[in-house]
Formats: C-alpha cells, structure tokens, sequence
C-alpha cells in the first residue's frame, strides 16, 4: 500500500517507520525542512527505541522517503494520516 504520513514528530514518524517496515510504500511529509533532511539523511530527529535502526533499514530499501510537498505526499498515496500537535484549549 502506498501510505502518507503528514507530520514527523513522535506519532508521524514512528507510524511511517513502523508502516514502511511492513513493506507499504510510506511518504513522510513536514513543513520543517530541517527535520526532512536529518529524515532523508537517515538521522531521527527524535528518540524512540529502535526507530533510528529501522529509519535506516526502510530508507535502504526505498520503502520510506521525506518530503515537505504536501502534494507530492497526497497524490502518490493511497491513504494519508494527519500526524500534527494538536493544540489545547485554553483553560
């Protein structure tokens, strides 16, 4: 399947890792051109157990890209999951 993750933080990049390692095709999209580089690179931008590892191994076998073009993301996928804060309410 090919899968689009819009968000890489914590709950973005570690679905896309995890999807991408099942053999899906995963595009991870974020308006952060910094972290898609370290992302491309096959650097995480965040800890997670085990995520950097499998970051790299998904990355080698083209199963995983990074990208800030939304479009791109959206239309060569065949599902997308929003993975952005969401703010609080303010009390």
């Amino acid at each position: 399947m090919r899968i689009s993750i819009i968000g890489t933080g914590y709950v973005g990049l570690g679905t896309g890792v995890g999807f991408a390692s099942k053999r899906n095709h995963v595009i991870c999209m974020d308006i952060d051109k910094e972290r898609i580089e370290k992302v491309k690179g096959g650097k995480s931008p965040i800890y997670e157990p085990g995520l950097q590892d499998m970051l790299e191994k998904t990355l080698d076998k083209g199963n995983f890209e990074a990208t800030t073009d939304m479009d791109y993301a959206v239309k060569n996928s065949d599902i997308s999951f929003i993975c952005v804060p969401t703010p609080s309410n303010k009390a």
